[in-house]
């Protein structure tokens, strides 16, 4: 007990003689810590109001604008196909593809199709018209055609005995292995050509001009190629605005001498509503007679070659133009037909038998892309078969087309003319399809998508011809030396 005692006084005592420091030092560092605490407490406030001024900004965004709130991004377009960065004219290096894109029912493999040797195609692009070997040897060759203006309205025609008839400022006719053009007519600097016509056998030839600037007289002008005259004439301003079809094809002793008129609606494209027939015999007298009423959308669209069958549509409609420029304006611009009628044209005076539907009419459809629509259709050589091209295009931009050719074959004529239901012979996914001449009764060509093509509508086999890397329309195939 002593001992507890003397320690605890001990204790006492160095109490007493040491200063009491440490009760003050821990003080001061708690209200140190204190001080720090509400200082850090204060910065970590004022943080938290900084970010939440900030984000309370995009909340709202975010709840009055959800849809603002994806990534943004540059539209682009998408095409189904690819096209070339800008069509160039006939590249003379190009070698034909080794597929052509013209594929048989049900994809049926099929072999390459072997062309006859000895042909040349001649076709027109952009102002110049060009000939190239069958075979695809050798580069396409320009046809020397002073003169020449490309015109969709007015094609050129090859004549029975192998000389090109074609126009531009003028009508001119020369021999496509070299000889100079003959000028048969001069065209006034004032006026445009809007159609062109020969007959059958060659003899005949027919065009019509109307003033460039749209206010003048219209002229129709025909007779033998050595001497043609002119026949008709009208104001501008009055129409039907005649321009000439055809020749009819009379096998009788009135042949070549009655034109088949249409309506060009004051219009200098490719455009033809209605049909009409001028007597030729009493020029510059006779009066057009009405066949089919140009005050309809329906017109004429081919003639048999030697025959007096005729195929038109009852019923044309203006079908979207691609934006992805597939198709060139003069095309884009022009009314389709969407029906296929066909009728024999006899008696005199000329008239209609009863016609014959190929394809019917549609109307009011409520998806734009259900539409069909018919280009280029042509007779057989022996004129007892019909082709045609059907596309149908998207019901958006940038209304891409898909095409598909069909066949149909005919027989009688008169009142007893029957035509067949149309055969799918192939279908294709170029975006222009078109139907050319003919090789021989089996074998046609066809132009898709910067190619020319050849096929055999028997066997359905395709031929590459040549790449013309931008729109060629075909307008005839001849035998080397076999003119």
């Amino acid at each position: 007990m002593t001992q507890q005692i003397t320690h605890t006084a001990e204790r006492n005592d160095e109490d007493e003689v040491k200063p009491h420091i440490s009760q003050p030092l821990s003080l001061q560092r708690t209200r140190n810590s204190f001080t720090g605490i509400i200082i850090l407490l204060v910065l970590i406030s004022m943080l938290l109001l900084f970010s939440t001024s900030l984000l309370i900004p995009n909340l709202v965004q975010v709840i009055t604008h959800p849809g603002q709130q994806g990534a943004k991004s540059t539209p682009t377009t998408q095409f189904a196909h690819t096209l070339p960065a800008s069509p160039t004219p006939t590249d003379q290096n190009a070698t034909p593809t080794a597929a052509p894109p013209i594929f048989s029912p049900n994809n049926i493999a099929i072999p390459p199709l072997q062309l006859p040797a000895g042909r040349e195609i001649i076709y027109e692009q952009q102002n110049n018209i060009y000939m190239v070997s069958s075979t695809g040897d050798g580069s396409p060759q320009v046809i020397t055609t002073p003169g020449y203006i490309y015109n969709q309205a007015v094609r050129p025609v090859l004549t029975p005995s192998g000389q090109l008839l074609y126009s531009g400022d003028g009508i001119y006719l020369t021999d496509i292995f070299g000889d100079t053009p003959e000028k048969i007519a001069s065209l006034a600097p004032d006026l445009v050509i809007t159609s062109m016509a020969l007959s059958s056998d060659g003899s005949m030839v027919a065009w019509s001009t109307e003033p460039a600037s749209g206010d003048g007289i219209i002229d129709i002008y025909a007779g033998p190629l050595t001497a043609p005259d002119k026949v008709f004439e009208q104001s501008s301003t009055t129409c039907p605005c005649f321009r000439v079809f055809a020749f009819m094809n009379d096998p009788a002793k009135h042949s070549n001498s009655t034109l088949l008129l249409t309506d060009g609606q004051q219009s200098h494209e490719a455009i033809q509503f209605g049909l009409w027939t001028l007597d030729l015999t009493a020029p510059l007298s006779a009066t057009p007679r009405p066949l089919l009423d140009g005050n309809s959308p329906q017109g004429p669209l081919a003639l048999s070659p030697y025959g007096n069958v005729l195929l038109y549509s009852s019923y044309e409609g203006q079908v979207p133009t691609p934006t992805d420029g597939s198709v060139p304006d003069d095309l884009a611009i022009l009314k389709y037909a969407n029906s296929l009628k066909v009728t024999t044209l006899d008696g005199h005076p000329l008239t209609m038998d009863i016609s014959q539907t190929l394809l019917s009419e549609q109307h009011e459809l409520r998806n734009s892309a259900n539409y069909h629509w018919v280009s280029t259709p042509v007779f057989s050589v022996d004129g007892h078969t019909i082709i045609y091209s059907e596309f149908s295009t998207q019901s958006q931009p940038p209304y891409d087309r898909a095409s598909a050719l069909f066949m149909a074959n005919m027989s009688g004529s008169g009142k007893q003319l029957r035509v067949s239901q149309a055969q799918l012979l192939a279908t294709s996914n170029v975006r222009l399809l078109e139907l050319g001449a003919w090789f021989d009764n089996h074998i046609l060509t066809v132009y898709g998508d910067g190619s020319l093509y050849a096929m055999d509508i028997q066997s359905g086999a395709v031929a590459t011809i040549v790449q013309t890397g931008a729109y060629a329309r075909i307008i005839a195939v001849v035998g080397v030396g076999k003119i």
